[in-house]
Protein backbone atom coordinates (compact mmCIF):
# COMPACT_ATOMS: atom_id res chain seq x y z
CA UNK A 1 0.00 0.00 0.00
CA UNK A 2 2.80 2.42 0.84
CA UNK A 3 4.46 1.79 -2.51
CA UNK A 4 1.17 2.22 -4.38
CA UNK A 5 0.59 5.51 -2.57
CA UNK A 6 4.09 6.73 -3.43
CA UNK A 7 3.57 5.83 -7.08
CA UNK A 8 0.28 7.72 -7.10
CA UNK A 9 1.92 10.78 -5.53
CA UNK A 10 4.78 10.56 -8.02
CA UNK A 11 2.31 10.49 -10.92
CA UNK A 12 0.49 13.53 -9.50
CA UNK A 13 3.73 15.44 -8.95
CA UNK A 14 4.97 14.67 -12.45
CA UNK A 15 1.61 15.67 -13.93
CA UNK A 16 0.79 18.74 -11.79
CA UNK A 17 4.23 19.80 -10.56
CA UNK A 18 3.56 19.19 -6.87
CA UNK A 19 1.45 17.46 -4.23
CA UNK A 20 0.41 18.60 -0.75
CA UNK A 21 -0.90 17.15 2.49
CA UNK A 22 -2.06 18.59 5.79
CA UNK A 23 -0.78 16.52 8.71
CA UNK A 24 -1.57 16.54 12.43
CA UNK A 25 0.86 14.80 14.79
CA UNK A 26 0.99 14.24 18.55
CA UNK A 27 4.31 13.44 20.25
CA UNK A 28 5.61 13.12 23.80
CA UNK A 29 8.75 12.45 25.81
CA UNK A 30 9.21 11.45 29.44
CA UNK A 31 11.21 9.39 31.90
CA UNK A 32 10.47 5.74 32.44
CA UNK A 33 8.96 5.01 35.83
CA UNK A 34 12.09 3.08 36.82
CA UNK A 35 14.42 5.92 35.83
CA UNK A 36 12.28 8.50 37.64
CA UNK A 37 12.14 6.39 40.82
CA UNK A 38 15.93 6.09 40.80
CA UNK A 39 16.40 9.82 40.16
CA UNK A 40 13.95 10.76 42.93
CA UNK A 41 15.64 8.41 45.41
CA UNK A 42 19.00 10.00 44.57
CA UNK A 43 17.56 13.49 44.98
CA UNK A 44 16.13 12.67 48.42
CA UNK A 45 19.42 11.17 49.49
CA UNK A 46 20.96 14.55 48.65
CA UNK A 47 18.33 16.44 50.64
CA UNK A 48 16.07 17.45 47.74
CA UNK A 49 12.38 16.65 47.37
CA UNK A 50 12.13 16.74 43.58
CA UNK A 51 13.90 15.93 40.33
CA UNK A 52 14.76 18.89 38.11
CA UNK A 53 14.00 17.89 34.52
CA UNK A 54 14.22 19.49 31.12
CA UNK A 55 12.60 17.98 28.04
CA UNK A 56 12.84 18.74 24.30
CA UNK A 57 10.63 17.61 21.42
CA UNK A 58 11.17 18.32 17.70
CA UNK A 59 8.54 20.47 15.99
CA UNK A 60 8.07 21.58 12.36
CA UNK A 61 10.53 24.21 11.15
CA UNK A 62 9.95 26.80 8.48
CA UNK A 63 11.37 25.60 5.16
CA UNK A 64 10.52 25.43 1.47
CA UNK A 65 8.33 22.36 1.93
CA UNK A 66 6.36 23.38 5.06
CA UNK A 67 3.78 26.09 5.68
CA UNK A 68 0.73 26.81 7.84
CA UNK A 69 2.53 25.49 10.94
CA UNK A 70 0.26 25.47 14.00
CA UNK A 71 1.36 24.41 17.49
CA UNK A 72 -2.11 23.46 18.65
CA UNK A 73 -1.67 22.28 22.24
CA UNK A 74 0.82 21.30 24.92
CA UNK A 75 0.53 19.05 27.94
CA UNK A 76 1.70 22.13 29.86
CA UNK A 77 3.08 25.53 28.96
CA UNK A 78 6.62 25.19 27.57
CA UNK A 79 9.48 27.35 28.73
CA UNK A 80 10.89 27.92 25.26
CA UNK A 81 9.83 27.42 21.65
CA UNK A 82 12.81 27.69 19.33
CA UNK A 83 12.73 30.10 16.40
CA UNK A 84 10.82 28.86 13.38
CA UNK A 85 14.02 28.53 11.32
CA UNK A 86 16.24 27.02 14.06
CA UNK A 87 18.74 24.45 12.69
CA UNK A 88 17.20 21.85 14.99
CA UNK A 89 13.82 23.20 16.06
CA UNK A 90 12.38 22.11 19.40
CA UNK A 91 9.92 22.99 22.12
CA UNK A 92 11.42 22.81 25.63
CA UNK A 93 9.95 22.35 29.11
CA UNK A 94 11.61 22.71 32.52
CA UNK A 95 10.07 21.49 35.79
CA UNK A 96 10.72 20.15 39.28
CA UNK A 97 8.93 16.84 39.56
CA UNK A 98 7.83 14.98 42.67
CA UNK A 99 5.78 12.61 40.50
CA UNK A 100 6.59 11.33 37.02
CA UNK A 101 4.81 12.81 34.01
CA UNK A 102 5.32 13.19 30.27
CA UNK A 103 5.68 16.31 28.17
CA UNK A 104 3.86 16.51 24.85
CA UNK A 105 2.82 18.66 21.91
CA UNK A 106 0.21 18.45 19.17
CA UNK A 107 0.82 20.31 15.92
CA UNK A 108 -0.50 20.64 12.39
CA UNK A 109 1.27 21.75 9.23
CA UNK A 110 0.98 21.68 5.47
CA UNK A 111 3.70 19.90 3.51
CA UNK A 112 4.22 20.46 -0.21
CA UNK A 113 6.42 18.23 -2.33
CA UNK A 114 7.54 19.90 -5.57
CA UNK A 115 8.57 17.73 -8.51
CA UNK A 116 12.11 18.28 -9.77
CA UNK A 117 14.19 16.43 -12.34
CA UNK A 118 17.84 17.49 -11.98
CA UNK A 119 18.54 16.41 -15.56
CA UNK A 120 15.85 18.46 -17.31
CA UNK A 121 17.65 21.83 -17.33
CA UNK A 122 21.02 23.22 -18.37
CA UNK A 123 23.23 24.00 -15.34
CA UNK A 124 24.71 27.47 -15.10
CA UNK A 125 28.37 27.76 -16.12
CA UNK A 126 29.26 29.09 -12.66
CA UNK A 127 28.12 27.11 -9.62
CA UNK A 128 28.09 28.33 -5.98
CA UNK A 129 30.64 27.19 -3.40
CA UNK A 130 28.56 27.33 -0.20
CA UNK A 131 27.96 24.04 1.64
CA UNK A 132 30.97 22.40 -0.02
CA UNK A 133 33.31 22.33 3.00
CA UNK A 134 34.27 19.56 5.41
CA UNK A 135 32.40 19.33 8.72
CA UNK A 136 34.19 16.97 11.10
CA UNK A 137 33.75 14.40 12.53
CA UNK A 138 31.72 12.85 9.72
CA UNK A 139 31.70 15.05 6.60
CA UNK A 140 35.42 14.54 6.08
CA UNK A 141 37.29 14.23 2.77
CA UNK A 142 39.29 11.07 3.51
CA UNK A 143 41.70 9.65 0.90
CA UNK A 144 39.30 6.77 0.21
CA UNK A 145 36.34 9.11 -0.38
CA UNK A 146 38.46 11.42 -2.55
CA UNK A 147 39.43 8.48 -4.74
CA UNK A 148 35.83 7.21 -4.90
CA UNK A 149 34.42 10.62 -5.82
CA UNK A 150 37.02 11.01 -8.56
CA UNK A 151 36.26 7.54 -9.95
CA UNK A 152 32.48 8.08 -9.92
CA UNK A 153 32.66 11.42 -11.76
CA UNK A 154 35.65 10.85 -14.05
CA UNK A 155 35.18 12.61 -17.39
CA UNK A 156 31.94 14.36 -16.30
CA UNK A 157 31.64 18.15 -16.14
CA UNK A 158 27.85 18.53 -15.70
CA UNK A 159 27.13 18.86 -11.94
CA UNK A 160 23.71 17.22 -12.30
CA UNK A 161 25.28 14.19 -13.95
CA UNK A 162 27.86 14.07 -11.15
CA UNK A 163 25.14 14.16 -8.52
CA UNK A 164 23.26 11.37 -10.32
CA UNK A 165 26.39 9.20 -10.48
CA UNK A 166 26.75 9.62 -6.71
CA UNK A 167 23.05 8.93 -6.08
CA UNK A 168 23.24 5.82 -8.28
CA UNK A 169 26.31 4.60 -6.40
CA UNK A 170 24.61 4.91 -3.00
CA UNK A 171 21.18 3.59 -3.97
CA UNK A 172 22.44 0.67 -6.08
CA UNK A 173 25.36 -0.43 -3.90
CA UNK A 174 24.66 0.40 -0.25
CA UNK A 175 22.40 -2.01 1.62
CA UNK A 176 20.10 -0.64 4.31
CA UNK A 177 21.34 -1.89 7.67
CA UNK A 178 20.55 -0.72 11.20
CA UNK A 179 23.54 0.94 12.82
CA UNK A 180 25.01 1.46 16.29
CA UNK A 181 24.66 4.98 17.71
CA UNK A 182 26.45 7.45 15.46
CA UNK A 183 28.53 8.92 18.29
CA UNK A 184 30.42 5.62 18.77
CA UNK A 185 31.46 5.50 15.09
CA UNK A 186 34.16 7.37 13.17
CA UNK A 187 33.61 9.08 9.79
CA UNK A 188 30.34 7.47 8.84
CA UNK A 189 30.58 8.13 5.06
CA UNK A 190 34.04 6.55 4.80
CA UNK A 191 32.84 3.49 6.71
CA UNK A 192 29.71 3.27 4.53
CA UNK A 193 31.70 3.51 1.29
CA UNK A 194 34.01 0.72 2.43
CA UNK A 195 31.45 -1.80 3.70
CA UNK A 196 28.43 -0.59 1.66
CA UNK A 197 26.03 -0.71 4.58
CA UNK A 198 24.15 2.10 6.28
CA UNK A 199 20.85 3.46 7.50
CA UNK A 200 19.02 6.52 6.16
CA UNK A 201 21.28 9.01 7.93
CA UNK A 202 24.49 7.33 6.90
CA UNK A 203 23.34 7.10 3.28
CA UNK A 204 22.47 10.80 3.38
CA UNK A 205 25.86 11.73 4.86
CA UNK A 206 27.65 9.63 2.24
CA UNK A 207 25.79 11.38 -0.57
CA UNK A 208 26.44 14.81 1.00
CA UNK A 209 30.17 14.17 1.47
CA UNK A 210 30.72 12.82 -2.05
CA UNK A 211 28.78 15.75 -3.54
CA UNK A 212 30.85 18.26 -1.61
CA UNK A 213 34.03 16.54 -2.73
CA UNK A 214 33.17 17.28 -6.37
CA UNK A 215 32.02 20.85 -5.68
CA UNK A 216 28.25 20.32 -5.43
CA UNK A 217 26.65 22.12 -2.46
CA UNK A 218 24.86 19.57 -0.28
CA UNK A 219 23.37 19.56 3.19
CA UNK A 220 21.29 17.63 5.69
CA UNK A 221 17.56 17.60 6.33
CA UNK A 222 15.67 15.34 8.69
CA UNK A 223 12.74 14.81 11.01
CA UNK A 224 9.95 12.30 10.56
CA UNK A 225 8.57 10.08 7.83
CA UNK A 226 4.77 10.17 8.01
CA UNK A 227 2.02 8.14 6.36
CA UNK A 228 -1.71 7.85 7.04
CA UNK A 229 -0.97 4.77 9.16
CA UNK A 230 2.26 5.55 10.99
CA UNK A 231 5.25 7.75 11.72
CA UNK A 232 8.98 7.11 12.12
CA UNK A 233 12.38 8.80 12.18
CA UNK A 234 14.02 9.67 8.87
CA UNK A 235 16.97 11.53 7.31
CA UNK A 236 17.66 12.65 3.73
CA UNK A 237 19.84 15.09 1.77
CA UNK A 238 19.55 18.27 -0.25
CA UNK A 239 21.82 19.40 -3.08
CA UNK A 240 22.06 22.63 -5.07
CA UNK A 241 22.55 23.15 -8.79
CA UNK A 242 22.15 26.62 -10.29
CA UNK A 243 19.92 27.93 -11.76
CA UNK A 244 17.38 25.39 -10.42
CA UNK A 245 18.38 25.70 -6.76
CA UNK A 246 17.88 23.21 -3.94
CA UNK A 247 16.65 19.71 -4.75
CA UNK A 248 16.43 16.50 -2.72
CA UNK A 249 18.07 13.09 -2.61
CA UNK A 250 16.48 10.45 -0.39
CA UNK A 251 19.03 7.68 -0.80
CA UNK A 252 17.48 5.16 1.59
CA UNK A 253 14.07 5.41 -0.10
CA UNK A 254 15.86 5.17 -3.46
CA UNK A 255 17.75 2.07 -2.30
CA UNK A 256 14.49 0.54 -1.09
CA UNK A 257 12.91 1.11 -4.49
CA UNK A 258 15.97 -0.40 -6.18
CA UNK A 259 15.59 -3.58 -4.11
CA UNK A 260 11.97 -3.79 -5.30
CA UNK A 261 12.94 -3.27 -8.92
CA UNK A 262 10.96 -0.01 -9.15
CA UNK A 263 13.18 2.24 -11.26
CA UNK A 264 10.51 4.94 -11.60
CA UNK A 265 10.35 5.53 -7.84
CA UNK A 266 14.10 5.09 -7.38
CA UNK A 267 14.58 7.85 -9.92
CA UNK A 268 11.85 9.96 -8.25
CA UNK A 269 13.90 10.33 -5.07
CA UNK A 270 16.73 11.91 -7.02
CA UNK A 271 15.40 15.46 -7.11
CA UNK A 272 12.06 15.04 -5.33
CA UNK A 273 10.55 13.82 -2.07
CA UNK A 274 6.92 13.02 -1.23
CA UNK A 275 4.24 14.45 1.06
CA UNK A 276 5.05 12.19 3.99
CA UNK A 277 7.59 14.37 5.82
CA UNK A 278 7.94 16.49 8.93
CA UNK A 279 11.05 18.63 8.67
CA UNK A 280 12.51 19.62 12.04
CA UNK A 281 16.21 19.88 11.17
CA UNK A 282 18.27 21.64 8.52
CA UNK A 283 21.66 20.82 10.07
CA UNK A 284 23.56 17.82 11.41
CA UNK A 285 25.01 18.11 14.93
CA UNK A 286 23.34 21.45 15.76
CA UNK A 287 22.70 22.53 19.38
CA UNK A 288 19.23 22.87 20.83
CA UNK A 289 17.75 26.20 21.91
CA UNK A 290 18.18 26.22 24.87
CA UNK A 291 21.11 23.78 24.75
CA UNK A 292 21.20 20.60 26.80
CA UNK A 293 23.56 20.53 29.75
CA UNK A 294 23.82 16.74 29.80
CA UNK A 295 24.89 14.35 27.06
CA UNK A 296 22.28 13.94 24.34
CA UNK A 297 21.00 10.48 23.49
CA UNK A 298 21.52 11.44 19.83
CA UNK A 299 23.94 14.38 19.65
CA UNK A 300 23.63 14.59 15.87
CA UNK A 301 19.95 14.42 15.05
CA UNK A 302 16.62 15.52 16.54
CA UNK A 303 13.74 13.16 15.82
CA UNK A 304 12.22 11.61 18.96
CA UNK A 305 13.04 14.05 21.74
CA UNK A 306 15.59 14.36 24.52
CA UNK A 307 15.41 14.67 28.29
CA UNK A 308 17.74 15.32 31.20
CA UNK A 309 17.28 14.82 34.94
CA UNK A 310 19.31 16.95 37.34
CA UNK A 311 21.63 17.87 34.47
CA UNK A 312 22.23 14.30 33.27
CA UNK A 313 21.04 13.29 29.80
CA UNK A 314 18.80 10.23 29.59
CA UNK A 315 19.27 7.44 27.08
CA UNK A 316 17.93 4.04 26.15
CA UNK A 317 15.18 2.70 28.37
CA UNK A 318 15.45 5.69 30.73
CA UNK A 319 13.56 7.76 28.16
CA UNK A 320 10.06 7.05 26.80
CA UNK A 321 8.85 8.70 23.58
CA UNK A 322 5.65 8.47 21.52
CA UNK A 323 4.58 9.59 18.05
CA UNK A 324 1.02 9.43 16.73
CA UNK A 325 -0.60 10.45 13.45
CA UNK A 326 -3.93 12.09 14.25
CA UNK A 327 -4.80 13.15 10.72
CA UNK A 328 -3.29 12.86 7.26
CA UNK A 329 -5.26 14.74 4.63
CA UNK A 330 -4.15 15.05 1.03
CA UNK A 331 -5.02 18.52 -0.27
CA UNK A 332 -4.95 20.35 -3.59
Amino acid sequence: LARERRRRIHDQMEREGQASARITLKTSVGMSDEAFAAALAKAKAEGRESVHVRAWLPIPAECLAQSEIELQSFTEQPGRIADANAPQRTVCWEADLTENRRFGVQYRYKTTAVYADPLDFVPAPEQPTFDTEEQAPHIVFTPYLRALAAQLTEGITDPAEKAKRIYDYVTLNVRYHYQPAYFVQECLPDHCARNRRGDCGIMALTFITLCRLVGIPARWQSGLSVSPTGVGCHDWAMFYIAPKGWMYADCSYGASMARRGDEVLRRHYFGSLDTGRMVANSAFEAPFDPPMLGFRSDPYDNQSGEMEADGVGLAGEERVTTKEVLRFEEVK
